[in-house]
């Protein structure tokens, strides 16, 4: 309930909010004088201040909110209703590399609740049997990763619960980072964490991740390439392990042979690099080869191509690279 600060005391207010079980919120005369309403009235402007205190004090009480029943008045009263506006949700849900199983529970519980799904058409695809009745879809192609996020926020700012999907995890060079550049405190957001494609190749590879390691994108879309070079010669003094995404298109193909150069500069030609198309997809295709024998040419846009530090070995088949634990040595 909400009323000028002059009826603060008013004994049939305070019961009232009792009674309801509500807080009572006051505002000043002159603050509730600022507020465009449907009907001021020259008499509260006399007795108290404001020419409106029911609609204006109504309004306040529900920010961003809107007017649902207008001043009505009886012989002991004058009251009036405003409906807050639904504080939104945004759920960052990463799908996973692609199977169903490798989703998890939580995302599918998000994309069940959702009332507005936001994500790229294809991955919309993947997922629309899985959506309520009635849930709105906005989908989009590539390179509309800016609409997109800023459609999620507003949807969401309109006190929509909004799911924006992306595959793999959503923090991963994905929609999250865009949305969150976007979003302010005023909706609720929610990160539900998904299977990467690094993490899906690397156990189809075996352990090729069992120390430090870094990802890296060899597209230069969003990136000077003079800065993803600098970032694999860092990763190439420092022995990581080193997992490439977008490593190669047919716009794009110098990239990888240049990335992989560099890192033949610090590790033997024998170094097991794992290659996994598709990961988790119904064209799934993994091997282990070595950074001397590896054939650019099969590599695409939905590869990733994992490179050993100088520790990681070709065992039974396997790519694993040891965590260096004493009893092992």
């Amino acid at each position: 309930m909400a009323t000028v600060a002059a009826k603060a005391g008013e004994a049939g207010i305070v019961g009232a909010a009792e009674r309801l079980g509500v807080p009572l919120l006051t505002y000043a005369a002159a603050d509730l004088a600022q507020v465009a309403v449907p009907n001021p009235s020259a008499a509260p402007l006399a007795a108290v201040g404001t020419p409106s205190v029911a609609e204006a004090a109504a309004l306040l009480g529900a920010p961003g909110g809107e007017l649902v029943v207008q001043k009505r008045k009886s012989a002991m009263a004058t009251v009036a209703v405003a409906r807050r506006r639904p504080r939104g949700r945004l759920a960052l849900v990463g799908l996973g590399p692609g199977a169903r199983d490798l989703m998890t529970p939580r995302a599918v519980a998000e994309l069940r609740r959702a009332s507005v799904v936001v994500g790229l058409d294809q991955y919309v695809d993947q997922v629309r049997d899985l959506l309520a009745p009635g849930t709105r879809v906005l989908e989009s192609g590539l390179g509309a990763e800016e609409e997109r996020a800023r459609s999620a926020v507003a949807q969401a700012r309109a006190g929509h619960a909004v799911a924006l999907i992306g595959s793999g995890d959503a923090g991963v060079y994905a929609m999250a980072s865009p949305a969150l550049a976007e979003a302010g405190d005023d909706i609720d957001v929610v990160g539900v964490p998904g299977v990467t494609a690094a993490l899906a190749a690397a156990a189809l590879l075996g352990a090729p991740l069992g120390h430090d390691h870094v990802s890296i994108s060899l597209s230069d879309l969003h990136t000077p390439w003079d800065v993803i070079e600098r970032r694999v010669r860092a990763a190439a003094e420092s022995d990581l392990v080193v997992t490439f995404y977008n490593p190669r298109s047919r716009g794009r193909d110098w990239q990888l042979p240049k990335a992989l150069s560099i890192l033949a500069g610090h590790r033997a030609p024998a170094t097991p690099v794992g290659v996994v198309h598709a990961a988790s997809r119904p064209d799934e295709r993994a091997e282990v080869t070595t950074l001397a024998a590896l054939d650019v040419t099969t590599v695409d846009m939905v590869t990733v191509v994992t490179v050993g530090n100088t520790a990681s070995r070709e065992i039974a088949g396997r790519m694993v690279t040891p965590r260096g634990y004493r009893w092992q040595s």
